[in-house]
């Protein structure tokens, strides 16, 4: 596995984290657990990363955003942008390691 720079992704998800958390998510609510998983992707992203650690994380916020959240709420949105954002990282670390 090789690593990957995650820092955009990372810095992105940092960002997700403090706006969830000024809220004062209620123990146990959905969005206090987005907010666990968040943290363990934030963590998983710091250097040196790779992809496979960051891949089990990202699988298991995609799990719990599958069968918890309402794609057209504001938590919804947030877990698409965030795994577009893993996507887009991946996407470019194979273009550069193609090239």
């Amino acid at each position: 596995m090789q690593n990957v720079h995650f820092d955009s992704l990372r810095v992105m998800v940092t960002g997700y984290i403090k706006t969830i958390d000024k809220n004062d998510p209620e123990s146990h609510s959905t969005a206090w657990f987005l907010l666990k998983y968040l943290k363990r992707i934030q963590k998983k992203t710091e250097p040196p990363a790779s992809t496979g650690q960051v891949e089990g994380t990202m699988r298991s916020m995609v799990r719990f955003y599958v069968d918890n959240i309402d794609e057209k709420s504001e938590l919804g949105d947030i877990c698409i942008k965030i795994y577009n954002e893993y996507r887009k990282v991946l996407r470019e670390h194979q273009s550069k390691n193609s090239n």
